[in-house]
């Protein structure tokens, strides 16, 4: 019934030609389409995590002002705060980086700031006949915070203002506010350079007394034409959208569909010239048989040579021969088993037979000419080996499969060994899944523990100080020295609450890029301003390298450096700090040296371990787990940290910082 069909082709060239063309142009241009699709819904996934990133950064920094508005409502419901609102309010922004000052009103007039200098205008300034009142009366009917803004701030700029209701004797008494700059809220946004060349970001409100949405924080006032996500805010009623400036869907297949197109016309054009040489096909089959002949001959002296059990199947007599590896193999005689149906069905495992069986039929009745196939084989003593058997089907010049010769190779020791691999990587992909889990659920917990142990630690302090200004006279000097220990211990605690949550986090380095350490330095310089000052210290090194890692470990790590090299430094000399650095192909290598007061060799070895201190609490400040988070930094970048230290003669850490491959 093929064969008229065949005579069309060969009697029709041309539409030979056009069906071979069209056939081949659909199907490249779909896989096109595929490609395209697969691109875009990439672009949209990536956008979606960076609006999930942004968002998260905002949540985070948002809470700094959720925890110090609410912290300042307790104080003001149980206790009152105007007498020493400067002092707690100076207290409550040590610890704040986004928050620029804290208010307390009464009903909606404001009766205090921190800090008064540049905010002394807004003092007696009633809210509720500005156009923050339908967003005040927001946060008192949610009976929570609520976010306002952008504002337009008296004091000049615009920012974000969180109000938290306070309730005196179960009714409304007034508002504890923080505010927040947009200079400030842009840097809590954690938008990078990277993103701001390939996303547009924006925010926008719908304002409650006019229902008009206002657009702020603008990036751009083109219009772009790539994924745009969105997501509802509601602690401030904002919309945050992300959008992609620019698709590269369409110009990254456009090549390829032209190169499918020209393929498909080669594909056309071969159809068409194939449709003319049906004798040279012909004289191809007359030439094959001739090279059948020779390679019966190679294949009785590679019988010969090979250690597999080669066979021979004519499908037409059901007879096979089969080599004498056959019998080294597997034990059984080889002349016992010529009929091939009675071999598949005694030996091969009851599990595999109907597999076996079932590809068998399908390549004698396709046009594929090779055979591979994996079972299990019954050897003569009653176990079973794992046979990897290949072959060659030989057809007529109808393409009737006549004959199928092979070879079969015990590989039994290869799939057991393979199988004991596959378990070990299993049970090392769970053990590496369970421990990602753990160690996600630790720094969540280090988190959620540091800040819920940082609350109750400043009440502790404000309380403490107080009582030791309230009741001065009452107290002797024994009793202020207790409430000076409390204080400084309460300090220590909080010291070592936030190590730890440092600690736990430098497990997850973050984000690794290319960035300058001449400006790292910079920031580090300026963070350690204040000991710098004090300990007149100078810090020295020349033009320092780019590399590429996660630039706030790095910058934790110089800190951590600098910082000890102060702290220990000589009471005859000013402290000189070194920092040098060299690389090879691999590694970028640093060294920070300072003429302190040196460590003994004995405790070389112990100063990079958790809470380990080589001097006493009065001696020297800290809680020994600086080093040791200098030590888990350089590991997560795949290098070495060591120390050379000598007493009275100063101290150099050493560490490397891996290149990217």
């Amino acid at each position: 019934m093929l064969k008229p069909i065949f005579k069309i082709f060969y009697r029709f060239p041309k539409i030979t030609g056009v069906l071979g063309f069209l056939i081949t142009f659909l199907l490249t241009q779909f896989i096109t389409l595929k490609d395209y699709q697969l691109i875009l819904s990439k672009e949209e996934i990536e956008t979606r995590e960076i609006l999930n990133t942004v968002e998260r950064n905002i949540s985070s920094g948002l809470n700094y002002a959720f925890a110090a508005t609410r912290t300042l409502a307790f104080l003001e419901e149980n206790y009152g705060t105007l007498n020493n609102f400067d002092e707690i309010g100076k207290e409550m922004l040590k610890n704040q980086p986004y928050i620029d000052a804290i208010q307390l009103l009464e009903q909606g007039v404001i009766v205090a700031v921190y800090p008064f200098e540049g905010n002394e205008v807004v003092l007696g300034m009633d809210i509720m006949q500005t156009v923050g009142r339908q967003e005040a009366l927001i946060a008192k009917t949610k009976d929570n915070i609520h976010f306002a803004g952008p504002l337009e701030l008296t004091q000049g700029g615009r920012g974000i203002v969180g109000r938290y209701p306070i309730t005196k004797a179960g009714e409304f008494w007034g508002y504890a506010a923080s505010i927040i700059r947009m200079e400030k809220f842009e840097e809590m946004m954690g938008i990078t350079e990277d993103m701001d060349k390939k996303f547009h970001f924006q925010l926008s409100k719908i304002k409650p007394d006019s229902a008009e949405e206002e657009k702020f924080l603008p990036r751009s006032n083109e219009t772009y034409s790539g994924d745009s996500e969105s997501v509802l805010m509601d602690i401030g009623d904002w919309t945050l959208s992300v959008q992609l400036k620019k698709s590269k869907a369409f110009e990254t297949v456009y090549l390829a569909a032209i190169l499918r197109l020209v393929l498909a016309t080669i594909l056309g054009f071969i159809a068409w010239y194939l449709a003319h040489l049906p004798s040279l096909l012909r004289k191809k089959i007359n030439r094959q048989t001739r090279k059948l002949r020779k390679s019966n001959e190679r294949f009785y002296y590679a019988t010969l040579a090979t250690s597999d059990a080669l066979w021979d199947w004519n499908l037409n007599t059901g007879f096979v021969y089969r080599s004498e590896n056959f019998e080294k193999l597997f034990g059984h005689s080889r002349n016992k088993y010529t009929d091939n149906n009675d071999f598949w069905n005694e030996h091969i495992h009851p599990e595999d037979l109907d597999d076996v069986l079932k590809k068998l039929k399908t390549l004698l009745e396709s046009d594929n000419n090779y055979w591979k196939n994996q079972f299990r084989f019954k050897k003569s003593d009653g176990t079973y080996a794992y046979v990897l058997d290949k072959g060659v089907v030989i057809r007529d010049k109808n393409g009737k499969a006549v004959r199928l010769i092979g070879a079969g190779q015990d590989v039994t020791e290869t799939v057991m060994a393979r199988k004991n691999l596959e378990k070990m990587g299993q049970e090392l992909e769970k053990r590496a899944r369970d421990l990602e889990i753990s160690n996600a659920e630790l720094e969540q917990f280090a988190f959620k523990a540091s800040q819920d142990l940082q609350e109750p630690l400043r009440m502790i302090r404000s309380f403490l100080k107080l009582i030791e200004r309230k009741y001065e006279n009452l107290l002797d000097a024994k009793g202020k020295q207790y409430i000076h220990y409390a204080i400084k211990g309460s300090e220590q605690l909080k010291q070592i609450i936030l190590d730890l949550l440092e600690y736990s986090k430098a497990e997850n380095m973050g984000h690794k890029e290319r960035f300058s350490l001449n400006e790292t330095l910079k920031e580090v310089k300026f963070l350690l301003k204040a000991e710098i000052r004090e300990s007149n210290a100078k810090i020295l090194y020349s033009a320092l390298p780019e590399i590429f890692a996660a630039q706030v470990s790095i910058r934790q790590l110089f800190q951590n450096l600098i910082s000890n090299a102060i702290k220990y430094k000589s009471e005859l000399e000013t402290p000189i700090i070194h920092i040098n650095w060299h690389e090879d192909e691999d590694y970028w290598f640093f060294n920070v040296s300072d003429n302190g007061i040196g460590i003994p060799k004995e405790f070389h070895d112990k100063v990079f371990q958790v809470f380990e201190r080589l001097y006493s609490q009065d001696k020297s400040s800290g809680t020994g787990l600086g080093l040791s988070i200098c030590k888990k930094i350089v590991e997560n970048h795949e290098g070495t940290i060591s120390l050379s230290s000598e007493p009275k003669q100063g101290t150099c850490f050493s560490f490397s910082i891996k290149k990217p491959t």
